[in-house]
């Protein structure tokens, strides 16, 4: 564990590195089996573990360096072999085991030079958990693993295992690539000190299985109470992240960025019919409720994990309730026309259905993005949120296909919605530049490949630090080849 602040009045810059942590316990994706080292989770060339013929190295450097933490999952894999066994198994189980053999009652993650997080400090939301009837499903089938798979340890009551439980559940990080895609999931004590809000000031990557908390905000000092990531992907309605956060995390988001004016008067914006102005306009759709409100509200900009906000909640509709005569715009006065409605309509209703279908899917629906977005020209406002996740899902398959020249049409329009919905200093918006620079460097747009080479530098250099493979072994090459050519 790193932590270059070593007394908290210190000033905090953006890009400075607030945290370097190792975790408690972590897994790698089932997917990613035979595909990463369990070890160092890098993606190369690995062999099987030659006893449980589950786990794979990249070597026996990390075969060593492992070898303490699998000897007592080796016999227990080979044991219920071929059985495969589901990953939040997997994770509980090497939970109980460190707790049971391990240093795990004991174990400290420092945070400041005197501060640190032990497994007794993670709330596990016990009340929460006991009245959630699908995660109480999810802990019964575990159990039902867990009795299978570790009969060479003595399982805890099930009070103290659903407690275990709650614990992984709540405080999980999901370990992200290069790319950030998932690709396993993890524990860090001391890193669980950091809260929620979805106008974070922080951010969380990942080298490996180590999480790194960089600041993206300047900051007057180091004051943990105030550090900020987002627990969520941000490209959703506020009432969709409310939802999310809700059913996972147990506690209502009221940031200003859930309850303000400035996303849901544009979340689901039509465009307004005056093609010289840019003004969003606001038609009532499915009478749909973009924020949720507790009835005691009081605005946070973040909440502490762990914090229950379960008080009694009013739903903030996006004026859908009754018909309106007219719909105009509020800047240059245009009109919406009853045709006009019903075509923004239809195109939110095919777009809705489409977006649903996709999720998560690794399939590329090129023809289906083309078509979403074809119905969508001159209807959806550019940042209507369902207009940018359609761009987000087309660029990717794009990508897939290797179809250039429309991806990079695509990439163009989706930075400003990634600034919009992301911030300014964002992985995903740094990754987006990265990829749409390498597409110009391969089409031999020199003059704007350098352009967005250099912007993704300026912000991974922040979110990811100059020493990440992401810096050091992608950007910079391209960012060398693209100035040399210039």
């Amino acid at each position: 564990m790193k932590n270059d602040f070593k007394f908290s009045d210190t000033s905090v810059k953006a890009g400075d590195l607030l945290l370097n942590e190792n975790p408690f316990v972590y897994v790698l994706s089932s997917k990613e089996k035979g595909l990463r080292c369990d070890n160092c989770l890098q993606k190369l060339k690995v062999l099987k573990c030659s006893g449980c013929q589950f786990v794979h190295y990249c070597g026996r450097v990390c075969q060593k360096e492992a070898w303490s933490g699998h000897k007592w999952e080796c016999a227990n894999l080979k044991r219920v072999a071929p059985k495969i066994i589901p990953d939040a198994a997997r994770m509980l189980a090497k939970i109980v085991n460190r707790l049971s053999r391990g240093d795990g009652h004991t174990y400290r993650a420092y945070y400041t030079k005197t501060s640190f997080r032990m497994w007794k400090d993670l709330m596990s939301h016990y009340p929460d958990l006991k009245q959630d009837k699908k995660r109480m499903d999810h802990f019964t089938s575990l159990c039902m693993v867990l009795f299978e798979f570790l009969r060479d340890i003595s399982l805890p009551n099930t009070v103290e295992l659903m407690g275990m439980y709650g614990r992984m559940v709540i405080n999980s990080f999901t370990i992200l690539d290069i790319d950030m895609n998932s690709i396993g999931t993890g524990i860090y004590l001391a890193s669980s000190i950091v809260d929620h809000s979805c106008g974070p000031n922080a951010v969380a990557t990942f080298d490996g299985k180590t999480i790194n908390i960089r600041a993206i905000q300047d900051m007057p000092s180091l004051d943990w109470n105030q550090i900020r990531i987002s627990y969520i992907d941000l490209l959703k309605t506020p009432r969709e992240r409310q939802t999310e956060l809700l059913e996972n995390y147990y506690f209502l988001c009221e940031c200003d960025r859930c309850i303000g004016d400035i996303q849901t008067k544009i979340i689901h914006a039509a465009k307004c019919p005056n093609t010289k102005c840019d003004n969003p306009i606001k038609i009532p759709w499915k009478n749909c409720e973009l924020v949720k409100k507790s009835m005691d509200h009081s605005k946070n900009n973040g909440i502490e994990n762990g914090d229950s906000n379960k008080s009694e909640i009013k739903d903030s509709e996006c004026s859908g309730g009754s018909e309106i005569d007219e719909i105009e715009c509020s800047a240059c006065g245009s009109k919406c026309t009853d045709k006009y409605i019903e075509v923004y309509k239809k195109a939110m209703e095919f777009t809705e259905m489409h977006l649903q279908k996709m999720k998560g899917s690794s399939v590329a629906y090129v023809d289906v993005c083309k078509f979403c977005l074809e119905k969508q020209e001159g209807v959806l406002h550019p940042l209507n949120v369902l207009h940018a996740q359609t761009l987000d899902h087309a660029f990717d398959a794009l990508i897939q296909v290797q179809l250039w020249e429309i991806a990079s049409i695509y990439a163009e329009k989706l930075v400003h919605c990634f600034k919009f919905y992301y911030g300014e200093r964002h992985p995903l918006l740094g990754l987006l530049h990265l990829k749409y620079g390498k597409i110009l460097l391969y089409k031999m747009d020199l003059r704007k490949a350098l352009e967005q080479l250099k912007l993704a530098e300026k912000i991974l250099k922040i979110t990811h630090g100059d020493r990440h493979p992401l810096y050091k072994e992608q950007l910079l090459p391209l960012l060398s080849q693209a100035m040399i050519e210039c």
